[in-house]
This record gives structure tokens, C-alpha cells and sequence, in this order.
């Protein structure tokens, strides 16, 4: 027994002694900063996991020292705009031994530090080389609210430590870092994810799935279905509507008609719209998460050149509502608004027309966005967008989610597509009273025009918005909180003046057809009026850099809000009308290029889709990136084709066989006319496929 005693001792004093040898300075000063923390009962047992992992890091254990490994060195790049100190997210989660020792379960924490003690006050003026340290990154702030005192921390210790220990160990490690403004940061866990933690998805994911694999199953049937049995497939049915409805070739073959009195020039504009309103999302995203120098892109926006294409792009929305509108004119002219149910009947079509892609999209945020990514942000922003469609997608489905909560606004990006249905059913109402009693009709439109007119204007008076919306990247992506974007930017009031020019421009083309009057013009004067049109173009968006590098406010800010859109409305409609009734060589030729037609077709998918594509890409990094304009170019160039693709099959499945559907029973048309398919292929067309299938 004696002996034995004296063998335990001895053990102990060898271990002591060889463990005072170990010295391991950042481990020994964490375990030395988490020793003067007062810790609660309830915390004991995270308490002895966390120097447990300290001590055996210190003995070189192989466990131990995988968890501490994954943990986050002295923060790197803080001074240069890099945010995100991330530690390894995938080590942290993924110890190979996990399933045989489960009592060695690590968990990752994503923690938000802030060193500011009023982050809401930043001087724009960076101090001097020989000022102190916490002048630049604590007290400093850039003009595009790039906060240098902010940082996302993720951290890997022990499972089963509550949020309480885990802030505790976060302030453990900075306390040993060079930021001594770290040292008393406010410290908060946004969330924290288990190592091996089973994850199984919600029951909607797999209602989402099977939906689409229903779909495409109806999609093959019903194309089967008219192949082989043609005779019987002409019969009026309500199942061989359906079948035609889902026809593959007939819908395929819609996306590269086009219908007789079409205008080509818009397919090349709709779709290069949509490109650059996809690279300036992308680019502005990379700068706003995972970036490591941040302050390129301060030197891009102080830079006329770089700043040019991006800081107001905004405005190329407006093209958007301009080009809806025209087409809107053009066809209003014929369209029957005698009664109105034949009105409502339109608004309905019309709402379906918007609501495929823009319901997949709102489904798949719910559903499915959390189940096909991992990363240390990926849950923080995914998370967000979930619980804001989660709370509000009915708001969104039902086209008022810009003005009603809006900050849990499900899927912002989409915000134009409310303000072009509410924009349409104003034009309807208008036309209607309009036909009933002319002179009441003129009256309202022309007050109805003026007040969206001044309405931009007015809005920044009330809410004291800049000129130009600009890039606010503050701590996150969450567009919500942004003042500009929520009071003026997403509002239908401040967009009716494009909507009412294009209006305007179609409906004298209903009048004035353009296969009756083309090449009206010369080519001197098409060319140099579509010159005039591109100058402007390019003035509103200089004027833009200008006002958001001198931060124009105040009376000046409230004049270019009611004239910028407008001017760039006028601009990119006198490109259109002098394509369409003159000749403007390479410009006119180019944007009538034959493969704009199809692209067009899809771009409203591109621009739906492509966001939720980059909540995927940008928020499951696991280390900081470059931010760079070729490297968005890049990106863009991807987004761009998957969407697409994305854009196609949603249009196959869901989209024209919802149109096809819509357009057979809530047509408008006498009954003796061909309703038409999807306004681009008639009933005519398809039974002359049917007949030649039957012959083969």
C-alpha cells in the first residue's frame, strides 16, 4: 500500500515537472486568462472540457491539438478591410475519430466582436501613422460605412459549453492578441453548430423535391402522350389540355419565337440589363462578406473610372419598368377593357405570369436553402433569409411585401417584381376609365403621372435619403437595414415615372406600327439620336459617382431623386424608338443579335434566381478572398449560365405550362379567335405539329 502511495506521488511530480518544461505561451496565457474569469456552477463542466483541451494541447495530444488548431490565430488583414477571422470550419467539425469517441465531440461558435463602443459614430478621417492603433480600427469608418472595428470570430472548443462560456473563451483568445481594443470587446454568439449533431430535413424540403420530380414527370408524360397518341390528343379534354400544357416541344419552341409585331432591339436590352444588374450584385456582395482587402474597394468607388459602371447602376431597374411598360402599350390599344371582370381577369394572367419563378424562389429559401450548403457564415445568413421568407413569404406571394414588413422582407432582391404588378394594375384602371369617361380618365392618369413624378423627390425630403443609394456594406448583407433601400428604393411610387414613359412610347407604337414606318428616319439621324440617348445614359450615371463622392444631401439630393430616373428612362427610350424606326449601325444590329431572343426569354429567371444562387457561393466560404472586378466578371459569368439553365427548366415545367393553362380559361378573346400560346405559339401551330407527328 505504502509502496504503491509512493508511485502515484512520484507520477504526479514527474508529470508536474514535465509539464512545467512544456511551455506553450499562447496556451498557457488563454488557460491564464480563462483562470481570472469568474465562472458560474452551471459552467463547471465547459470550464474543466476547455483546460482539459489546454492541458492536453500542452502534451501535444493528437485530439487536443486538432480542436486547437482549428481555432483562429491573431486576426490578419483587420487594418485592410478583412472582417472575417474564421478559424477552420471543416477541422472543427469533421475529427475522424468522432464516431469511435464521441466524448471528444468538438463544436464550432461564430461569435460577433465589436471594439466600438459607439459604432454608430465613425470619423471618416483616417489618423496619422504615428497616431494610436484604436484611432484607425476602432474610432474610424470609411465612406461606404466599412466598419474596421468589427469582426466575425469563429472559434472550435468542446461541445456542450452554453453561449456564456463560449463568450468567455472568445475574449480568452483576443485578450492574448496585438488588438488591445479586443480585449474589452462586446462579444456575441450568433450561433454554434456540433460536430456529428444528426440534421434531418424538414418535411418541406422533401415536398419541394417531389414537386419538381412531379412536374418533370407530367413534363415527359404529356410529351409522350402527344408524340405517340396525336389523334387522341386533339380531342378538347381537360386532360389533353393539361397534356399540352406541359408539352416539351411547344413550350421549348416559345423561347426562341417571337411574336409578329415583337421589337428585337429589346431582347439584346432586357438581357444585358440583367447581366449587369447580376455583375453589380455579385461584385457588391463579394465586397460585403468574405473579403480580405476591403479597402480596394474604398479606392474603387474614389476612382471615376472603376466607380462609373457600379456605384448607380440602380437605375438600369428602371430599364425594367420602362421596356414592361412599352410592351404594355403597345398591346392595350386592342386589348378589350369593356367590363370589369375582362380587367381582373388581365391583372390575374398577369400575376401568374409573375408568380413561377418568383414562388419557386420564395419556396426554395424556405426549404431548401439550409440543407444544400455548410459554412461558419452560411447558417448566419441562410438562417436570416429563411426566417424573414418564413415569416412574410404570403406578403410577397401576395405583391405587397415592399410595403408591408418590410423589415423582414422575404427574397429583397426581387422588390420590382411587386412594383410591376401593382404598376400594371394601375395602368389597367387608368385605361379603363379612360375607354368609360375620356376627359376623367385623362385627368387621372396626367395626376397620377405627376405626383410618381415628384414622388422620388418627396420621399427623400421626408426620410432624408442621399442621392444615390450607393454601397453600405455596415457589418452583414442584410439589405433590410438599409434606410435608402427600404423608404425610397423598393417603393412603387418611385418608380412610376419610367413605367409611364414606356407606357406612353408603346402605346403611340400601337399607333404608329413599326413594320408600317421603318427606317423612317436617316441613318445620320438615327445614329446620332441613339448617341444622345447613350450620352445621357452615361451623364446619369456619372452624375451618380459624383453625388455619392460628395455625399450630396439635402435640397440638391432631393432634385436628382426626381430627375435621375426619369432622364435615364428618356435616355434608353430613345434608343429604342430610333432602332425601331430608323437605322443605327452596330447598335441596332447588335442588340436584335438572334441569340438575344432566347436569352431574353429567360432573363426575368436570371434575375430571380441568380441572388439565391449567391447566398450560396458567398456565405459557405471558409477563408477570406480577394475581392477584385475580374474576379465578379468571372463570377458573373458563372451565375449567369447556371441561372439560366435554372431560368429554362423552371420555364418548362412551371412557367408556360402555367401560362398554356391560364391563357385557354381565362382568355379574353371571342371564341372564334385562336387564343394563342404564351402569345407566341397559336393552337394552329401546335395541331400542325400533331399532324405531322400522326403522318410520321
Amino acid at each position: 500500500m505504502l509502496l504503491r502511495n509512493i508511485i502515484v506521488i512520484l507520477f504526479f511530480i514527474a508529470t508536474t515537472y514535465a509539464n512545467e518544461l512544456v511551455k506553450v505561451p499562447e496556451v498557457d496565457n488563454v488557460i491564464s486568462s480563462l483562470s481570472s474569469q469568474q465562472w458560474d456552477d452551471d459552467e463547471a463542466a465547459c470550464r474543466g472540457k476547455i483546460f482539459n483541451v489546454l492541458n492536453n494541447v500542452k502534451n501535444s495530444t493528437l485530439w487536443a491539438s486538432w480542436t486547437w488548431n482549428a481555432n483562429p490565430q491573431a486576426p490578419l488583414g483587420t487594418f485592410f478591410g478583412n472582417r472575417y477571422h474564421l478559424g477552420n470550419y471543416d477541422q472543427c467539425l469533421r475529427p475522424p475519430w468522432l464516431s469511435e469517441h464521441p466524448e471528444l465531440r468538438s463544436q464550432y461558435c461564430l461569435a460577433d466582436v465589436e471594439m466600438s463602443k459607439d459604432p454608430a459614430k465613425k470619423n471618416w478621417d483616417l489618423p496619422g501613422p504615428y497616431e494610436k492603433a484604436e484611432l484607425y480600427y476602432v474610432d474610424s469608418g470609411t465612406d461606404i460605412g466599412r466598419s474596421f472595428s468589427y469582426m466575425a470570430y469563429g472559434v472550435c472548443l468542446p461541445s456542450g459549453c452554453q453561449t456564456k462560456s463560449v463568450q468567455k473563451f472568445v475574449k480568452a483568445l483576443l485578450s492574448v492578441q496585438h488588438l488591445q481594443a479586443a480585449w474589452d470587446a462586446d462579444v456575441k454568439i450568433h450561433h454554434c453548430e456540433e460536430a456529428g449533431a444528426p440534421h434531418v430535413p424538414r418535411i418541406g424540403y422533401y415536398l419541394y423535391i417531389c414537386t419538381f420530380a412531379i412536374l418533370a414527370i407530367m413534363a415527359m408524360a404529356s410529351t409522350y402522350y402527344i408524340s405517340e397518341y396525336p389523334v387522341a390528343a386533339k380531342e378538347n379534354t381537360f386532360v389533353n389540355h393539361v397534356a399540352k400544357s406541359f408539352y416539351i416541344r411547344r413550350n421549348w419552341d416559345t423561347v426562341f419565337q417571337d411574336g409578329k409585331e415583337a421589337i428585337p432591339t429589346l431582347h439584346g436590352i432586357r438581357f444585358l440589363t440583367a447581366v449587369i444588374i447580376v455583375y453589380c450584385h455579385t461584385y457588391g456582395i463579394i465586397n460585403g462578406t468574405s473579403v480580405s482587402n476591403g479597402m480596394d474597394f474604398e479606392q474603387m468607388t474614389k476612382n471615376f473610372f472603376t466607380a462609373f459602371p457600379v456605384l448607380h447602376a440602380d437605375v438600369f431597374v428602371d430599364s425594367f419598368f420602362a421596356m414592361a411598360a412599352l410592351l404594355v402599350g403597345k398591346s392595350i390599344a386592342s386589348m378589350d377593357v369593356s367590363k370589369p371582370s375582362i380587367i381582373l381577369i388581365q391583372i390575374v394572367k398577369r400575376y401568374l405570369r409573375l408568380l413561377g419563378p418568383f414562388a419557386v424562389s420564395v419556396f426554395f429559401i424556405i426549404f431548401v436553402l439550409m440543407e444544400v450548403d455548410d459554412g461558419p457564415m452560411y447558417l448566419k445568413t441562410a438562417k436570416t433569409e429563411q426566417e424573414a421568407c418564413e415569416k412574410t413569404w404570403w406578403l410577397a406571394l401576395l405583391m405587397v411585401g415592399n410595403y408591408v414588413h418590410t423589415d423582414a422582407m422575404c427574397h429583397p432582391a426581387t422588390w420590382y417584381i411587386p412594383c410591376d404588378f401593382h404598376l400594371y394594375v394601375i395602368t389597367l384602371i387608368l385605361f379603363y376609365i379612360y375607354r368609360k369617361v375620356p376627359t376623367a380618365g385623362k385627368i387621372a392618369a396626367a395626376v397620377v403621372v405627376f405626383l410618381g413624378f415628384i414622388a422620388p423627390g418627396i420621399n427623400g425630403y421626408i426620410h432624408n435619403l442621399p442621392a444615390v443609394l450607393g454601397l453600405n456594406l455596415g457589418i452583414d448583407i442584410n439589405i433590410r437595414r438599409a434606410k435608402s433601400f427600404v423608404n425610397g428604393y423598393i417603393k412603387t411610387h418611385n418608380r412610376i415615372s419610367p413605367y409611364a414613359l414606356g407606357f406612353i412610347v408603346g402605346y403611340m407604337m400601337s399607333i404608329y406600327k413599326p413594320a408600317d414606318y421603318k427606317k423612317v428616319w436617316s441613318r445620320t439621324t438615327s445614329f446620332l439620336s441613339a448617341g444622345v440617348g447613350i450620352t445621357l445614359i452615361g451623364v446619369v450615371l456619372s452624375t451618380g459617382v459624383l453625388c455619392f463622392t460628395y455625399h450630396v444631401m439635402g435640397p440638391l439630393a432631393w432634385v436628382y431623386l426626381t430627375l435621375d430616373r426619369t432622364i435615364f428612362a428618356v435616355a434608353l427610350l430613345i434608343v429604342i424608338v430610333f432602332c425601331t424606326y430608323g437605322d443605327v449601325p452596330l447598335i441596332n444590329s447588335f442588340l436584335s443579335w438572334a441569340p438575344f431572343r432566347p436569352l431574353s426569354r429567360l432573363s426575368y429567371g436570371l434575375y430571380v434566381f441568380h441572388i439565391v444562387l449567391l447566398y450560396r457561393s458567398k456565405t459557405s466560404l471558409r477563408d477570406p478572398v480577394r475581392g477584385h472586378y475580374i474576379d465578379a466578371v468571372v463570377e458573373t459569368t458563372g451565375l449567369t449560365a447556371i441561372s439560366l439553365v435554372l431560368s429554362l427548366v423552371v420555364w418548362l415545367l412551371v412557367d408556360a405550362p402555367l401560362m398554356n393553362f391560364t391563357n385557354k380559361y381565362l382568355s379574353t378573346r371571342p371564341k372564334k379567335e385562336v387564343s394563342g400560346t404564351m402569345d407566341r405559339v397559336s393552337n394552329k401551330q401546335l395541331n400542325l405539329q400533331l399532324n405531322i407527328t400522326d403522318k410520321q
